[in-house]
């Protein structure tokens, strides 16, 4: 173990980026400290994406009387698919209900403003960085619905994908099943951890992430909303969590969450999950979740990249941050709308599907290591 620990540490050196303080100033906003934690409970932890510290720190903020309820998404079945449900949770159970990764399209302010509006007390909502934003944006027009809000939590982003990839996966393990589906998990367990499948008669399928993730990672069904966004981090959020892929922490037994602090409200509530000791926490540099996040970090940011090679392939991408362009950024945003584009037509997702799971894993080699020249 130790052996193993000290090569990741020496990879994680050798692979580790120079970040300028404007880059931080960029990438990540405004931010008070950065800590490497984890749920100190194992059963938290158990079926939850990465350290299981959202769920950890939700309920502890419920149990101090910090709010009343958190705005949470859980995956249901519907119809046989896979969709995204929010709901507010005002218990332990229900926060738990809703851990793990959910890489799906959904209607955040649709579906949650409603809920706000009739909820009674103040709320922790937690969303991905664009529908934190959002939500931030309409409160500054709504003081009734900024009173209700007690702080925010955004979830590291690269992209979301739209229902069609989810749908095209779940067939698949149906059929190999042969029983219609019952729940469904994105990504449990440890480091990148595994898919779960559960069937009408009580049956599991188990299958490494890569089953979704290697198209998710390559943008096929990327959502087009996604391609004109550059905050990875939640800029507007009072938390910033997220997975940290640094490779010394590969082999260590307990998965870890990032933990960004921003606001006063934010790290009353991280301070007071530390202090309760229902998160274990250590403290972090920031360009160490920077490094964790390096390859897509920045790619994600670069939407100037994006918006030129759209004018290629008939996309109109706002360009908000006038980034510099490198000859790599460009290659890279250009083969990322391609593989957009091939997904958004009948003869593109046919081909998408036939082709052999190693091309498809070849490729996103490839552009994995495009995405990491800096």
């Amino acid at each position: 173990m130790a052996e193993r620990r000290t090569f990741g540490s020496v990879l994680d050196r050798f692979l580790k980026k120079r970040w300028s303080p404007a880059d931080i100033d960029r990438y990540v906003g405004t931010y008070r400290e950065a800590w490497l934690t984890h749920a100190t409970d194992g059963a938290i932890r158990e079926r939850a994406a990465s350290g299981g510290t959202t769920s950890a720190v939700l309920i502890e903020g419920l149990r101090q009387g910090l709010f009343d309820g958190a705005v949470v998404c859980v995956a249901v079945v519907e119809d046989g698919k896979v969709r995204p449900r929010f709901r507010i949770a005002t218990d332990p159970d229900q926060i738990l209900a809703a851990r793990g990764s959910k890489y799906v399209e959904s209607r955040f302010l649709p579906s949650v403003l409603p809920l706000l509006r009739s909820f009674e007390g103040r709320v922790a909502v937690v969303g991905l960085p664009c529908d934190i934003a959002a939500l931030r944006q309409r409160c500054g027009t709504d003081p009734v619905l900024a009173a209700k809000l007690a702080l925010t939590i955004a979830l590291v982003c690269g992209h979301n994908s739209r229902t069609a990839l989810i749908d095209a996966v779940t067939s698949r393990l149906e059929k190999q099943a042969g029983q219609p589906l019952r729940a469904y998990r994105f990504r449990i367990g440890h480091w990148r951890g595994h898919l779960e499948a559960e069937f009408a008669d009580g049956s599991l399928l188990r299958r490494p992430t890569k089953t979704f993730n290697d198209y998710q990672n390559m943008f096929f069904f990327c959502e087009r909303k996604c391609l004109s966004c550059h905050d990875h981090y939640g800029y507007a959020a009072d938390l910033t969590m997220g997975d940290i892929w640094l490779f010394r922490l590969k082999n260590d037994p307990i998965k870890h969450t990032a933990v960004i602090t921003r606001t006063e409200a934010g790290q009353a509530l991280f301070d007071a999950a530390t202090r309760s000791g229902a998160v274990a926490a250590s403290a972090l540099d920031i360009r160490d979740i920077m490094d964790g996040q390096a390859r897509i970090g920045p790619a994600h940011y670069n939407v100037t990249a994006r918006a030129r090679a759209g004018r290629w392939l008939g996309l109109k991408i706002p360009d908000r941050v006038q980034a510099p362009v490198t000859w790599h950024d460009q290659l890279n945003a250009l083969w990322t709308l391609a593989n957009v584009r091939l997904s958004e037509s009948a003869w593109g997702r046919r081909l998408i599907f036939a082709l052999p799971r190693p091309v498809i894993r070849g490729l996103l080699y490839l552009k994995k290591g495009l995405e990491s020249v800096k």
